[in-house]
């Protein structure tokens, strides 16, 4: 995939593109970036035109001048794709991804054409996500000896995929720095986010991963009009770094 940036109200946001024919948008996960989609986009080009982007603080997009929310994050993917000139797009989002998938297709129903929900992050109990803002959640502070690395890499390795594999991921996250669990703290502030299920236009599909709790992916499926559930079995959150092709296949059912 080849990179580049366009210019946004709050600075400049970094994406990964290839391909031709329809649009596909990308949405990664927490303390990610678009590097999550490298070997997707590199498949999935073949048939569509793909986007993968920096969310704004993440990756090599700007940091703006506070910590986004899930209404300013799919604002700044509208505005991404009107730079661009993308009227509509097929999105898949990976956890908070697809939280931010939701919110996008509801604010703009006219801009998803369909979507691809990877394990949206919901839970019934409003206290849920909130409850892990400082623990699970907690910023990790820049130590003088580097043991912020290990700190970084144990949360990055939790699934327990390959250490290269955890390795690319614990690499986002360092980079990403201050900014590393702000997706997540956006996920505690979101408190009305099961009013945008419903909401939701575009045909879905949600998928649940075996390392996962994966009843409440499987809630948020019902609430939403036009969804199905599927679940997928050996399957981490890493899922587009190491099973790419399995990804595309999904991608490719969702979207045709």
């Amino acid at each position: 995939m080849k990179r580049a940036y366009v210019d946004l109200p709050y600075g400049q946001m970094h994406y990964r593109y290839a391909g031709a024919g329809q649009p596909v948008i990308l949405l990664h996960m927490s303390g990610s970036s678009s590097d999550e989609y490298e070997r997707v986009g590199n498949i999935l080009s073949k048939q569509f035109s793909v986007y993968a982007p920096d969310f704004m603080g993440f990756g090599d997009s700007d940091r703006p001048s506070h910590y986004f929310s899930f209404e300013e994050h799919a604002a700044s993917i509208k505005n991404f794709a009107d730079v661009l000139g993308i009227e509509t797009a097929y999105v898949a989002g990976n956890l908070v991804g697809a939280n931010i998938t939701v919110h996008l297709s509801a604010d703009y129903p006219e801009f998803v054409k369909k979507a691809a929900l990877f394990h949206v992050c919901y839970n019934r109990d409003p206290q849920y996500w909130p409850s892990m803002r400082n623990t699970v959640f907690s910023k990790i502070p820049i130590a003088e000896d580097g043991s912020h690395l290990m700190t970084m890499w144990a949360r990055s390795h939790k699934y327990g995929d390959a250490p290269e594999v955890s390795n690319e991921r614990c690499i986002c996250l360092h980079k990403a720095n201050d900014w590393g669990e702000a997706l997540h703290w956006a996920l505690c502030d979101d408190n009305e986010f099961e009013t945008y299920l419903p909401r939701m236009r575009a045909k879905s599909v949600m998928f649940a991963y075996s390392v996962m709790e994966h009843e409440t992916p499987a809630q948020a499926a019902k609430i939403i009009d036009d969804c199905s559930f599927e679940f997928l079995p050996d399957s981490t959150p890493y899922i587009a770094r190491t099973q790419p092709q399995r990804y595309v296949d999904k991608l490719l059912e969702v979207f045709a």
